[in-house]
């Protein structure tokens, strides 16, 4: 019994050292100065544990597909930025813009 007990902890040791350690969080990633349409992912530092959008409601939205949108042709919204931030620090610019919303999440990808 201490035998077969002794070689399933050697395989285990075996099976997780090939395993590659956990990366952080992704986000998709675009600034002002550069078109929030196109699909660019980042890796976070281990600091930056939230995925950020912000955005504006399109006034006068017609519902005409805007096929240069990778994320969603018919989005009703101007997206500004997509980045990563600290959840806290995420949490305090959504309270500092006023003409913009944000939004703070926590998965891989999830600012879309």
């Amino acid at each position: 019994m201490k035998l077969l007990v002794a070689l399933l902890v050697v395989s285990l040791a075996v099976l997780l050292q090939g395993t590659k350690p956990t990366q952080g969080l992704h986000c998709y990633s675009c600034n002002p100065l550069s078109t929030c349409k196109r699909k660019h992912t980042i890796a976070c530092t281990e600091e930056q544990n939230a995925c950020v959008k912000t955005y504006r409601k399109i006034a006068g939205y017609t519902g005409i597909p805007d096929f240069e949108n990778e994320y969603n042709p018919t989005m009703d919204v101007h997206v500004l930025e997509r980045s990563c931030m600290a959840m806290d620090e995420c949490m305090r610019y959504k309270l500092k813009k006023k003409l913009a919303t944000v939004s703070c999440c926590s998965s891989d990808l999830c600012n879309a």
